[in-house]
Parts: structure tokens; C-alpha cells; sequence
């Protein structure tokens, strides 16, 4: 944290070092995981003292994930008449939530279907807030640290202030982040994002991914980049740069990993990895948690399931939930803490404890915590790792399962496929992490 905060104040060129920065904070609100993670980092600066602005716009009403009083928070809300984007985003009510939980789902077009909304958003944004939008443009911030995902206005607002700014990628270093901070990404050997591949390739599965590569920048320069283009000059004529060339223009990559976490790669002097900012040591958990912890004996603990932000189990199959209730109920010297916001389970067992919300890291970190069973998002897997708690990973979407892909990869994580779901596998891979003389090495 402390070198990462020290990379950072490099790029605030104050006058004198007891002045505070203006930094303004801008991060996608299509995905709630987005302002957790960068919520960190405006928490940080507010304790050294500096003043910062959030910018945030989206469908949904501000989000009930709390800032420090300290910021000054700006959250436009857009109307959308897209009843798909609707669906996605604001009701969550579309077909896709309830069908990552079938086997053979497969959400690669989640990235471009997000860009897509977030042009729309940036575009309503433009057409009914335009000269709040403008005013924010002449504002001076000593830098500007903008989501690499789905945050168009973002990067129109750094291109037509030209001020230094930090590009924040919520995920691994993707191919199109690379090519945006001129970092050599030879698909022979590093894995394109998505592909379910890891750095040992056969030479079909390089052919694939090189395909895959090329695929990732057409997506992204041809089909995302131009209409963001469009857009701009629709509201700004010609003022300003292709969205390419500012991309091209940042000052500093963040990638939301650790340096050791994704395969090994070289990378500009530009790219800051900084994952695991948010993890912390745990706190003191509340009585409700320790008086089910403490029947948990110092053997066999107890296991953390969480899904994050990603699933509702409320649309779950009856059948999914059955196979998790029942391999619970079976091992009864197990404890498990489950995050579930499903229909009321009948026959719960006495050793499962179920709620909407946990505090994951506070759980992580006990003594007893044996191990967590994650979808793969990316902030649980980092987490499970800092606390060094074996992962067992059961991914829901694509970017859950490259995630979870660089654990199993380094033989420190268990991987159950959707579509071996059972009763019987999921026990093996408990008793598996519970008997497995594997070692984490991060």
C-alpha cells in the first residue's frame, strides 16, 4: 500500500509538499465491485490529506456502498429506454442472471454489451447534463484517476482537460490495457482474458489464442473506441483526440492484481500492479459470528462460501442449492458460513449459517477459517490469497474462471466445474483442501 500511495504522489506535481492534491476519482457504476475496489484508494487519500471528487454515473440511484464523508461525491443518474439494458443493469432481472448458473453458459460478450451501455450512459449524460458535465471539465485537478472499464465520459473529461491521469483496470492486464499502455502481449504464450487458457499452450490452443488476440483489439478499436469516437464528436466536433490516442496517453496503468498473480509477462514501467490494496488485516467480528464460530472446534473450522456481487441465488436451479445443503449437512464437523439471499432453506443444517451480506476479509482473516469457496471474483480470490486461505473455486461466469485459472494453475486452488456440480465432488474437493499437502506460494 505505502509504495503504491508513494507511486502515486509522484504524479501530483505540487508546489509544496504540504499541499493537498485536487484528485479526481471516476469509476464505472455498471458494476458495484468497481467502486468498492476504488473506494480504497479515495480512503487513503482523504487520510493524507487531500481533496478529492467522485464523479459516477448509471441507471441505478447512488449506490449503498458508503464514501468518507470527506469527498465530494457527484452521482448523475441517466434513464435508459433500452428495456435489454434495463434488464441488465438497473432491474437485474435478465435472462443472463439466472443462466450463469447453467453448465454450458458462456458470457463472452459481458465486456462489449457493458461498453455498449456505458457509450449509451455517457451519451444521455452529455445530452441532458452537458454544461454540468462542461463545468467539471474546467475544473483543476492535479490528476485524474479514471476507470479502464465502461467510463467513456471519463475518458472524454481527461481528453479535453489534457491532464495527467491514471487508467485503472479492474481486472488482469487484458490484451486491449496492454495495448493501451504499449506493453508487449505476445498471444504465443500469454493467455488472451477469457479464453480459459493458461501460459501452457499446445499449438492448437496458441492458433486459438492468437485468433483471440486480434479478436480482443478489433473489439475494442473498431467497435468501441469508434463509437466512442462518434460520440465525442457529436458533442465537440474535432476539439479533441481520437479515444485511441488518449487511451495511449495515460500516465500510469493500475491493474487491480498482484504483480505475482497473473502469468508472467513483461510490461511497460508505466503498468502498476496493485491488487490486494483493499485487503487488510481482520477486524473483531460481531457476537452473532463469533457464537457460531466458536462451535466450530480448532480441527475443522469452518469454510466461507461467498458469490460476491455476481449471483443471486434467488435464481438459482432447486437442484444447485440442494447439492450444497446436502454435502453440508453430511459433514457436520465442518462449520460453513454462506452467503445466500435465496428462498428459505427448510432443512438447513445446525453447522450452516446463512446471510445476504458478510464481511469477508474479517472472516478470512480467523483463526478457524480453513477455507473459502469463491465464484472467482477477483477481489475474493485476491483476498483468499492474502490471508492465505486455501480457494475452492466454483466460477459462475468467465471472468470468474480465468481468475480462479491462476490459483489451479500454481496447484494452489481447486477448481469444481459447473457442470460436475454434485453432491459427491463437492465433497471431494473439501476433504481434498483439508488433506492436500500443497503449499500457497504467493
Amino acid at each position: 500500500m505505502i509504495a503504491f500511495i508513494g507511486l502515486l504522489l509522484v504524479l501530483l506535481p505540487l508546489p509544496n509538499m504540504n499541499e493537498a492534491a485536487n484528485v479526481l476519482i471516476m469509476p464505472s457504476s455498471l458494476f458495484p465491485v468497481h467502486r468498492f475496489t476504488m473506494r480504497t484508494l479515495a480512503k487513503e487519500l482523504i487520510k493524507r490529506k487531500h481533496n478529492v471528487t467522485w464523479v459516477e454515473y448509471g441507471f441505478s440511484r447512488k449506490s449503498k456502498i458508503s464514501l468518507p464523508k470527506e469527498i465530494d461525491e457527484i452521482f448523475w443518474r441517466v434513464k435508459s429506454s433500452n428495456q435489454e439494458i434495463n434488464d441488465l443493469y438497473l432491474h437485474r432481472n435478465h435472462s443472463v442472471h439466472s443462466r450463469i448458473w447453467d453448465a454450458d453458459f458462456n458470457d463472452d460478450t459481458e465486456q462489449t454489451t457493458a461498453w455498449l451501455a456505458s457509450i449509451k450512459m455517457c451519451e444521455q449524460i452529455l445530452l441532458t447534463r452537458k454544461q454540468e458535465f462542461d463545468a467539471l471539465v474546467t475544473k483543476n485537478f492535479t490528476t485524474v484517476i479514471v476507470d479502464d472499464l465502461y467510463n467513456p465520459c471519463g475518458l472524454l473529461l481527461v481528453g479535453l482537460q489534457k491532464s495527467v491521469f491514471i487508467y485503472w483496470s479492474m481486472t488482469v492486464l487484458r490484451t486491449e490495457s496492454a495495448w493501451s499502455s504499449q506493453s508487449p502481449n505476445s498471444p504465443s504464450y500469454l493467455p488472451v482474458f477469457g479464453t480459459r487458457f493458461t501460459d501452457d499452450l499446445t499449438f492448437l490452443q496458441r492458433l486459438y489464442n492468437f485468433a483471440s488476440y486480434f479478436r480482443s483489439l478489433y473489439i475494442h478499436q473498431h467497435l468501441i473506441l469508434r463509437r466512442i469516437d462518434n460520440l465525442y464528436k457529436k458533442y465537440y466536433a474535432d476539439t479533441l483526440a481520437n479515444a485511441y490516442y488518449i487511451e495511449r496517453n495515460v500516465s500510469i496503468n493500475f491493474v487491480n492484481t498482484p504483480q505475482i498473480f497473473d502469468f508472467a509477462r513483461p510490461y511497460m514501467p508505466r503498468v502498476a500492479f496493485i491488487g490486494a490494496i483493499e485487503c487488510r488485516k481482520a477486524n473483531l467480528l460481531r457476537r452473532e459470528w463469533l457464537t457460531f464460530i466458536d462451535k466450530a472446534d480448532a480441527k475443522n473450522g469452518f469454510i466461507l462460501f461467498t458469490t460476491g456481487f455476481t449471483a443471486q441465488w434467488n435464481l438459482a436451479p432447486k437442484q444447485v442449492i440442494e447439492s450444497f445443503v446436502q454435502t453440508f449437512a453430511k459433514m457436520r464437523e465442518i462449520h460453513f458460513i454462506w452467503q445466500y439471499n435465496g428462498p428459505n432453506i427448510l432443512n438447513l443444517s445446525a453447522n450452516v449459517y446463512i446471510a445476504e451480506w458478510l464481511p469477508q476479509q474479517d472472516l478470512l482473516g480467523h483463526p478457524k477459517a480453513r477455507a473459502h469457496i469463491t465464484h472467482g471474483g477477483l477481489n475474493s480470490v485476491i483476498e483468499s490469497v492474502w490471508h492465505g486461505i486455501p480457494v475452492i473455486g466454483y466460477p459462475l461466469t468467465t471472468s470468474g474462471y480465468d481468475n480462479l485459472l491462476r490459483l489451479t494453475a500454481r496447484n494452489v486452488g481447486i477448481m469444481l466445474e459447473k457442470r460436475d456440480l454434485s453432491e459427491g465432488n463437492i465433497a471431494k474437493a473439501i476433504k481434498e483442501i483439508y488433506n492436500s499437502k500443497k503449499v500457497l506460494i504467493f
